[in-house]
């Protein structure tokens, strides 16, 4: 069969496999074997609001990734680069303009410019169809480009005119064809092939991708054999306590507000802390059954070790060297019995303050890549969707006593210059809390208000901005971060966080509105997820006989189930 028939073929047939799977279809999201790629949302509503796409943009070839904007280098873009194309998706654009074709015709030849066909023409005065910006006709004659170019989007799909017609030699088959280059794209005339394939768009998403090795991330350019897992816009999430409680209660509430992820921290010593190493799992079961049925996507944070891997009777922090290897299976079990109903793996939790490894010393920064790295193997053996979190670290600038803190940017330096670590995770994890100072503030430039801790960056939500500035430094900036807890505290006995008694219920919802709303407007795409810390807290610890624990102060609800001020407001929020 001739090869341009059999590409109508694959079209019709890619036509049909859509319109046939309504599972895709009401998910907004279509799958191509031929490639092994996803395209969802507003790519899969860009594609099908595309004049035939398969012969416009041609099949996706990538997976949605990170990219330095091609004219604002420190701006980071989600883009899918296509056969022909590569989508830049642009937020708080018009809904209209959210997706744009990227400028490859522009890009391709931009050291051609001095080029005869390239050269600025006035306007023929038999020709209509010239453009007045670029300066460049868009005729019929000898090539059809100027029906094609009506026919097929137009300006939108296409960009304006930037060369004559002109011949030129095609790099892929060596033949030479009547050719004319546009911001987006490149139509090539193919006159003794079959009239649906007589013009032709170039293949300049892998003529770009060839020319520019550098700017992209190869892994996105892996086949898969099913849909992508980090999800395409922004998680909002929340930390619940699951274990032991009224789960469809939790769960519900969580749903009813809005959220669509639950982080939930798992000790590994309640699930392995028989000296015969036997695992029990009971109870993680029955939570992993109750969050898949309300629908609810479930992050574990798996940290505390059991006595018998930490080497001291009686305690639970970091496992001992001998032991990451016990940890890395205990992981790798649990992906392979929750594989695709548990959608991410946290590994450890603020690894760089002194009370959550000891027994242990705090580990040097290449001790925990080891960690990491044996963890996410063993995961990903048993679960190639799930995604391998880093383990977020405490926000602290303090570095006193290495036994007892080490500054969080001191320790993300060391881990973002091992390359282990870029290998051994699909998204960077941060924690950060906000005192008592309100989301926009930042120290030096905007402090809070006071009293007490306004003097150091970390007791700000835009820290954020620091952690990010880390990540592009260290030349990872297509990697995302993921914050796994945020919160403001209020009314507490707690020592050592009474900078919640600055924060009364309203003001925490307040903050907490504006946060969720910077990282949706000004965060976006390097941010992936925000989890507010915490959904119900107060509840076990109102139960405990503890109603003020700080803990209990961060809470969303109350001690009696009912919702707080910020519960009320998140509802209202995410549900616009």
């Amino acid at each position: 069969m001739p090869r341009r028939r059999l590409l109508l073929v694959v079209m019709l047939v890619a036509i049909l496999c859509a319109q046939l799977n309504p599972a895709q279809a009401d998910a907004q999201l279509l799958f191509f074997p031929e490639t092994g790629q996803t395209i969802t949302d507003e790519m899969y509503q860009y594609w099908q609001a595309t004049p035939h796409p398969l012969q416009t943009l041609g099949y996706p070839i990538s997976r949605p990734f990170l990219q330095a904007s091609v004219t604002e280098p420190a701006t980071f873009l989600r883009v899918q680069y296509f056969e022909r194309a590569v989508l830049e998706e642009h937020p708080g654009a018009d809904q209209h303009m959210l997706i744009l074709g990227r400028l490859l015709g522009d890009e391709l030849v931009a050291d051609r410019r001095s080029e005869e066909p390239f050269q600025p023409v006035a306007q023929p005065a038999s020709v209509a169809n010239w453009d007045a910006v670029t300066q460049h006709a868009l005729v019929d004659t000898p090539a059809p480009f100027k029906s094609f170019y009506a026919q097929q989007g137009g300006l939108p799909i296409f960009g304006r005119p930037i060369s004559e017609q002109f011949l030129e030699r095609n790099a892929d088959t060596g033949a030479t064809y009547w050719v004319q280059y546009f911001e987006r794209q490149r139509l090539e005339w193919h006159p003794d092939a079959e009239p649906l394939f007589q013009v032709m768009l170039g293949r300049l998403g892998d003529e770009y991708r060839l020319a520019h090795p550098d700017q992209i991330d190869p892994t996105a350019f892996t086949a898969s054999n099913s849909t992508p897992s980090v999800p395409a816009h922004l998680v909002y999430g929340v930390n619940a306590a699951l274990f032991y409680t009224d789960h469809a209660r939790v769960l519900g509430l969580a749903q009813a507000a809005g959220f669509g992820w639950i982080r939930q921290q798992v000790r590994w010593r309640d699930l392995q802390g028989s000296l015969d190493h036997r695992l029990a799992w009971n109870e993680l079961d029955v939570v992993v059954a109750a969050a898949q049925q309300e629908g609810l996507k479930l992050l574990l944070s798996i940290d505390q070790a059991p006595d018998w891997a930490t080497g001291v009777p009686g305690t639970s922090g970091l496992p001992d060297r001998a032991h990451y290897a016990d940890y890395a299976a205990f992981v790798g079990a649990m992906a392979q019995r929750y594989q695709g109903r548990v959608q991410a793996y946290e590994i450890w939790n603020e690894v760089n303050l002194g009370i959550e490894d000891a027994p242990q010393a705090i580990p040097m920064p290449s001790d925990y890549v080891d960690l990491l790295a044996q963890s996410y193997v063993t995961i990903k053996a048993a679960d190639p969707q799930a995604l391998v979190i880093s383990g977020p670290l405490a926000p602290t600038e303090w570095s006193g006593d290495p036994h007892v803190a080490i500054s969080d940017i001191v320790y993300y330096k060391a881990l973002f210059a091992d390359q282990r670590f870029w290998d051994h995770l699909d998204v960077v994890g941060v924690h950060l809390f906000g005192c008592s100072n309100p989301p926009d503030t930042l120290w030096p430039a905007q402090p809070g208000p006071g009293p007490g801790w306004t003097n150091s960056r970390e007791f700000y939500f835009r820290y954020l901005e620091d952690m990010r500035q880390l990540v592009v430094d260290s030349g990872h900036g297509n990697r995302q971060i993921w914050v796994t807890e945020f919160g403001w505290a209020t009314t507490n006995t707690t020592p050592g966080h009474e900078f919640g008694n600055n924060v009364s219920f309203d003001q925490q919802a307040a903050y907490l509105v504006r946060a969720l709303e910077l990282g949706r407007s000004q965060y976006t795409p390097w941010l992936g997820a925000l989890f507010v810390w915490n959904l119900n807290f107060a509840v076990t610890w109102s139960a405990a006989g503890n109603p003020l624990h700080q803990m209990a102060s961060y809470g969303i609800l109350n001690g009696d189930w009912s919702p707080r001020p910020a519960y009320t407001a998140i509802e209202q929020l995410l549900k616009q």
